[in-house]
């Protein structure tokens, strides 16, 4: 019988990461309430991942805001009917608490003062804005669902 301690903790670790990597990747589903206009409209056809950045309204959920960010190379990360706010979509994301957000900017138009990091309500959310949201946890969009 093995009783090496070493071989106890390799095991366990091994059994550990077993069960991380059969984990199912969480879907967040909602409306979009603001994106940032200047991930929006610079888009590079080419040879550059492009990044949008987008924060959803989810229903039913413990935190009603979440930051949302595609990376991809193609030039269109989500698809344009959904910069209207008024169609919910879903997409499987897993929590990044590296671009969390406190108190985030969020604007009904952008002027040419703007600086990055600054959100652009969708129409959908013009008449009825958000509150001040306090924390935005953030999520890296794998794909698309």
């Amino acid at each position: 019988m093995i009783r090496d301690k070493g071989f106890w903790l390799k095991t366990g670790a091994v059994l550990a990461l077993q069960l991380v990597c059969f984990a199912k990747t969480p879907t967040v589903t909602g409306k979009m309430v603001a994106y940032d206009p200047i991930l929006h409209g610079s888009k590079n056809a080419v040879g550059i991942a492009n990044k949008e950045v987008v924060i959803v309204q989810t229903e039913g959920q413990k935190t009603k805001y979440r930051k949302l960010v595609f990376l991809s190379f193609g030039t269109t990360q989500l698809d344009a009917k959904y910069f209207e706010g008024t169609e919910p979509f879903s997409v499987q994301a897993l929590r990044d608490h590296s671009c969390d957000e406190n108190y985030p900017n969020i604007v009904p138009q952008v002027s040419l003062s703007e600086r990055g990091g600054t959100y652009l309500l969708t129409d959908a959310f013009q008449k009825t804005p958000p509150g001040r949201i306090k924390n935005l946890p953030c999520y890296d969009v794998t794909k698309k669902k």
